[in-house]
This record gives structure tokens, C-alpha cells and sequence, in this order.
């Protein structure tokens, strides 16, 4: 006797009941929806489009006609001709009081070409008779008064953002005319905002309401503010058209002709269109009035127009028949696998909670029997390979406790000679040598970005002068640091060969001297390995100073102005060399500050941007009369609180210094 395995049992159960289910399902659903579906659309959306029509036919037609009567008033049309004249613009302004709530919005406005004059009133603002402000013809934003000005049509209905008054409205413009002569604009506005709530917002899923321009046929109205053009009679080239919207070339081509067709009908023109791979129903009725076209699209994907009484009613039916056919299904499915699968997911339940031992009866001989007995060979396989996989583990757990430990181990050695490189780098630095011979007259803000960096200050002293100066290495962290280690020996081996006293001479010695030293001909490719450098020269005995710089600037204020004394354009060890030259300074009056690129370019404020050289040298007058400590104090402070929570980027070094010359009796 043939064996009916489990899966030509299932197949067939599931055959029978998807054939009954598929063919009530297709044959009523396919009716329902192909015909349903596209005419209740269509039908919807000639509807409403022309529901929209009347509902903006008569509130636009009559504030346009109002609009217009107020163009031509008299009052308003003599001012417009003698601005200055006072009585007259009383005699206006009386029958402007007396159109503005006329206007269902009370909103009014009117320009007189004479005197360019922008005067606009509504709920908020009470006519006062005073301008709001002047139209600059040669401005962008007035871009509209020229073009409304040079247009031969009465009137112009546009939306358009006012940049003055911070208002988006649906503009109704109308020229003031005596004759032939221009004499101004005048009109009134509705709020942008109400007319969309008003007239664009989607009555349901899938419908869309919105007004095209019939001239341009950049978007008027619409619920999605991004497709509206708000850029008035001005135009802009970068607003969407209903053209734009549309990227199949045939619904392009038919959409186009169809727009044409509605153009020179009274009636409602509607197509089918595809828009974004999707099916559309678009209707437009045409108001020559206005120029507008009065469109609604409907998605037919997401569009919910059909009879409920039938669709309730085919759904009752099918959810029976569906009803039927599951319970017999279901019943089959228990018996046949689901009761045999309960108690292979019960020992597999077991075997994940340890139980290695459990064991399925073998009752069929069929797939559901093959599959107990491979269960059983898997659970005794399961069991040995678990022994053997905790063996494993035990052993790996031990090796990686040992790696770890002596990663530990490494890391704390590394710790510790970055450390011990930090207390090297501090002992280079000059602080105790400064303190002694300067005194309150320098101070110092050093910040490296890691514990060791790239920046260092300098200071040698004679009998003649002093040498100050600043380095910033290239790079940071220890890279930096050894950086600083080379540059600080160029620079003791270039003073001990030439002396203090001329900073020019010594930042060409040093340029030389990090060449030599780095092999030139094969390390600049590879690493970078210049240096910022800017020195200064004082004579115990003088009344000034002398500077040179490889791309460190010197500062100078007396707390009214700043002056920024330039350095070289490249750097020590740049691909190139540069040229360097001293520049004599006054001494007296000026706090002087040199500081490396890592704090004119630490990112912070709103914008994330750098602090900058016109932030820092605005921050140089704020404090130069100040006691120099009280300025290093400042300097932190504000650097600080533009930094925020951002990390410091580089390496920071900011050096000031201020001296009195001696006097004549003291030189002797």
C-alpha cells in the first residue's frame, strides 16, 4: 500500500482551500475594485473640483472687485499724484479707513509710485497713516512692484512672502491709473495660511485639492507648503510646476493637452495619469478670472471611494465561505502535523534547558516519523558535542584571561611612559626662567590636546636682551612632542652659532638645521615634519622690539585698536623655503601676543565654527589694559565657554607680554 506523506497531505488540504478562497476572492474583488474603484474616483473628484470652484468663485471674485473700486478712487488717485500734500492724504486715508473692512480679511495696502511708500493695515495693524516701510526698486525682494508696474493686465493675483512685514499671502494687485499714467498699487491680501486650511487640506486620504497658476502653472495653494511658489509675480525658476510632477512622458504629454483643453471649456476636464509610479485621477476646472486652475488629484492606490453597503456585503460572504474553509483546513493541519510538531517543540523545549536525555516516540512512517527518529540521532549527537564543546570553552576562557591580563599589563606601561614623557616636555619649558627674569610682565596659556603635544615657548636672556618666542610642531599627542624634542635642539644649537639678537637670521639657522637633521630628500614626502615659529627680540636698554615669524603673526594693542603684524607664509621645514624678515616695533603703551593656530581654529558656538581672528582680536582691545594675568585668565575663560562641550581640537600655546622701556638715567 502506497504511503501519503505528510507533505502531499498538507498540499492537498492547502490546494482545495486556496482554490475556493482565491476564486470567490478574484472573481468579487476584481469587480468590485476595477470598476468601483476608478469611476467612484472620477466622479468624486469632478465633484469636488468643481465644489472648489464655486467655494473660491465667489470670496475671490468679489474682494477682486472690491479691490478694484478701491483702485479707482478718487481720494486715493489725487494723493497718489501730490504725496506730500497733507489734506489730501487725510482725505485717503478717511476712505481707506472706511474699504478695509470691507475686505474679508480687513487687510489693505497701497503704493504710490511717486513716493514709493509702502502702506499696509489689517485686524492688527489700524490705519495710522503711516508707511511701512519704502520700496527699493533695485532690491530683489521689490522685484514685484517693477513687474506688476510694467504689466498691461488691471490687476495680478500672486502668493509672495512680504520680507518687511514677515506675512505670505495670496496678494490681489491692482494698478492705480489715471488715463495712461501709472500712479500706484493697490489691492488687498488673504492669509496664505487660512486660505490653504480653507481650501487645500485633503478631505480624505488619497484626495488632494490644490490651484495652479494657468500662465506659468507654478503651484498657487496647496497643503504641502514646499510645492507652493512663494515668490510672486517675481518668479523663480527654481519653484516645481504641475509639469514637474508628472515624470511619465506619456501622462506628460496627455496632461499638457488635456490643461489646454479645460483652458477653453466651462466645464471640468479629467484624465487618468501615472505620477511617481502611481496611479492619478487629476480633474481641472479653469477661472478665467482669476487666471487660476482649480485642480484635484486623487491616488487611486490609497483613495477609499467605494460603496461600504457592497463591499460590506461581499466581505460578509467571503469572511463565511473563508470561515468554512479554515476550520476544515485548520482541523486537517491539527491532526495531520501540528500535534505530531507539538511534541517534537516540547523535547526541543527540554534538550535547550539541559535535558539531553529526552527521546520522541516514532508513530508514523512518514515525514513526521522520519523526522522523531532524526531528532533522537540529533539530541544523542547534541549531548556529546556539548561535553566536548564546555571542555573547549573552559580552556579558551583560561588562554583569554592570560591575554588580557598582559594586555592590561602593556597598557599601563604605555600609560606610564607617556606620562613620564609629559614631566620631560614640562621640564623643557622656560616657566622658571620667565618667572625669574620677567616677572609679572609676561603670562603664558598652554594647553596640549593629550597629555604630551606639539607646541612649546622659548626663552633665552643675556646680558644685551631676551628672546621670546613660540612653536607649534606639526602634529600632536607623541608625534608632537618629539617634534618639539628636535625643534627645541635646532634652536639652542642655532642661538649658541648666531646669539639672540636678530630672530630673522635664527629662524633661517633653525630651518637649516630641521632639514639636515630630518634628511630632507626622503622625510617630507612621508611625514609631516614643519613647524610654526614666531620669535621676538628686547633690549634690556631700548625703547623696541624686533619680530620675525614663520606663519605665527604678532599682536599688538593699547585697548582702542589691534595690529597684526604678519609672519613668513611657510613654514620651518616647509617643501619650500621661506623668506624671513625682522620687524622693529615700539615697545611702550602695547601689550604684545603671539599664539599658535590652535586657538584661532577650536571649533565651537551654534555654528561649530572656528574662534577665529576677528572674535580673538575684538577679545585683544577688551583686556590689553588689563594686568597680563587677568588677560590669560580671560583668554581661558572665553575660549572656554565658545569650546562648550566640544573636544579641543590641537594643540594650544598663547603667549603675551608687555614692557615699559627704560628711561635715559636707567640706560646709564
Amino acid at each position: 500500500m502506497a504511503r501519503w506523506g505528510l507533505r502531499w497531505k498538507s498540499l492537498l488540504v492547502l490546494v482545495l482551500a486556496g482554490l475556493i478562497a482565491s476564486i470567490i476572492a478574484l472573481t468579487l474583488g476584481w469587480y468590485v475594485v476595477a470598476e468601483g474603484r476608478q469611476y467612484s474616483a472620477k466622479a468624486y473628484s469632478e465633484s469636488y473640483t468643481e465644489l472648489n470652484y464655486q467655494k473660491i468663485l465667489t470670496p475671490m471674485t468679489r474682494e477682486l472687485a472690491l479691490a478694484r473700486r478701491f483702485a479707482e478712487l478718487s481720494s486715493l488717485q489725487d494723493w497718489f499724484k501730490a504725496p506730500q500734500n497733507e489734506s489730501l492724504k487725510a482725505l485717503a486715508m478717511r476712505d481707506v479707513e472706511g474699504f478695509k473692512s470691507s475686505f474679508e480679511n480687513a487687510s489693505i495696502f497701497f503704493v504710490s509710485d511717486k513716493s514709493l511708500a509702502y502702506y499696509y493695515y489689517d485686524e492688527q495693524l489700524p490705519v495710522d497713516g503711516d508707511q511701512r516701510y519704502y520700496i527699493d526698486e533695485s532690491l530683489e525682494e521689490n522685484k514685484w512692484y517693477v513687474l506688476t508696474r510694467q504689466q498691461s493686465e488691471p490687476y495680478d493675483i500672486n502668493v509672495d512672502l512680504n520680507e518687511y512685514l514677515h506675512k505670505a499671502k495670496i496678494w490681489v494687485n491692482v494698478l492705480v491709473r489715471d488715463g495712461d499714467e501709472f500712479l500706484g498699487i493697490a489691492g488687498t491680501g488673504f492669509e496664505l495660511g487660512r486660505f490653504i486650511e480653507d481650501f487645500a487640506s485633503s478631505p480624505q486620504p488619497g484626495v488632494q485639492p490644490f490651484v495652479v497658476n494657468a500662465e506659468n502653472f507654478k503651484i498657487e495653494a496647496h497643503s504641502n507648503i514646499d510645492l507652493v511658489a512663494i515668490d510672486g509675480i517675481a518668479g523663480n525658476d527654481n519653484d516645481l510646476t504641475l509639469y514637474d510632477l508628472i515624470d511619465d512622458p506619456e501622462s506628460l504629454a496627455l496632461l499638457k493637452q488635456t490643461v489646454q483643453q479645460a483652458k477653453q471649456s466651462a466645464n471640468v476636464e479629467t484624465i487618468r495619469v501615472r505620477i511617481a509610479k502611481q496611479d492619478y485621477i487629476l480633474s481641472f476646472r479653469y477661472m478665467p478670472d482669476l487666471n487660476w486652475l482649480i485642480t484635484t488629484s486623487v491616488n487611486l492606490d490609497e483613495v477609499r471611494l467605494l460603496n461600504t453597503d457592497l463591499i460590506m456585503g461581499v466581505g460578509i460572504v467571503f469572511a463565511l465561505l473563508l470561515a468554512i474553509v479554515l476550520v476544515l483546513f485548520g482541523f486537517a493541519v491539527d491532526r495531520l502535523v501540528l500535534q505530531p510538531l507539538r511534541q517534537l517543540q516540547m523535547s526541543a523545549k527540554a534538550i535547550s534547558q539541559g535535558s539531553y536525555e529526552v527521546r520522541l516516540p516514532v508513530k508514523y512512517d512518514d515525514e513526521i516519523g522520519d523526522l522523531s527518529r532524526t531528532f533522537n540521532l540529533m539530541a544523542q549527537q547534541v549531548k556529546s558535542h556539548t561535553a566536548e564543546l564546555e571542555s573547549r570553552v573552559k580552556e579558551r576562557t583560561q588562554e583569554l584571561e592570560q591575554s588580557n591580563a598582559q594586555i592590561q599589563a602593556a597598557n599601563r606601561k604605555i600609560g606610564d611612559s607617556i606620562d613620564y614623557a609629559s614631566l620631560i616636555q614640562r621640564a623643557i619649558l622656560p616657566d622658571r626662567q620667565l618667572q625669574q627674569f620677567l616677572g609679572e610682565h609676561h603670562s603664558v596659556v598652554w594647553r596640549p590636546r593629550d597629555i604630551v603635544g606639539g607646541d612649546f615657548y622659548v626663552f633665552h636672556n643675556n646680558d644685551e636682551g631676551c628672546l621670546l618666542g613660540i612653536v607649534d610642531c606639526a602634529g600632536h599627542g607623541v608625534p608632537g612632542a618629539l617634534m618639539t624634542m628636535l625643534l627645541r635642539a635646532a634652536i639652542d644649537k642655532a642661538i649658541n652659532e648666531l646669539g639672540i639678537a636678530d630672530p630673522a637670521k635664527l629662524l633661517y639657522a633653525i630651518d637649516q638645521t630641521v632639514r639636515a637633521m630630518l634628511h630632507e630628500d626622503t622625510s617630507v614626502n612621508q611625514v609631516a615634519t614643519n613647524a610654526d615659529v614666531g620669535l621676538v627680540y628686547i633690549r634690556h636698554a631700548g625703547d623696541q622690539l624686533r619680530f620675525s615669524g614663520a606663519k605665527i603673526a604678532l599682536y599688538a594693542s593699547d585697548g582702542e585698536t589691534v595690529e597684526k603684524y604678519a609672519a613668513s607664509r611657510r613654514a620651518l621645514g616647509d617643501r619650500k623655503q621661506g623668506e624671513y624678515e625682522n620687524t622693529d616695533l615700539p615697545l611702550a603703551g602695547r601689550t604684545y601676543y603671539m599664539t599658535t593656530d590652535g586657538y584661532l581654529d577650536q571649533a565651537g558656538g551654534e555654528k561649530m565654527f572656528g574662534f577665529g581672528n576677528k572674535r580673538f582680536e575684538r577679545l585683544l582691545v577688551e583686556n590689553a589694559q588689563r594686568p597680563l594675568k587677568q588677560q590669560t585668565a580671560r583668554f581661558a575663560e572665553a575660549l572656554d565657554e565658545y569650546m562648550g562641550d566640544l573636544p579641543q581640537r590641537d594643540d594650544i600655546t598663547l603667549l603675551s607680554f608687555r614692557f615699559e622701556p627704560l628711561s635715559s638715567e636707567e640706560d646709564k
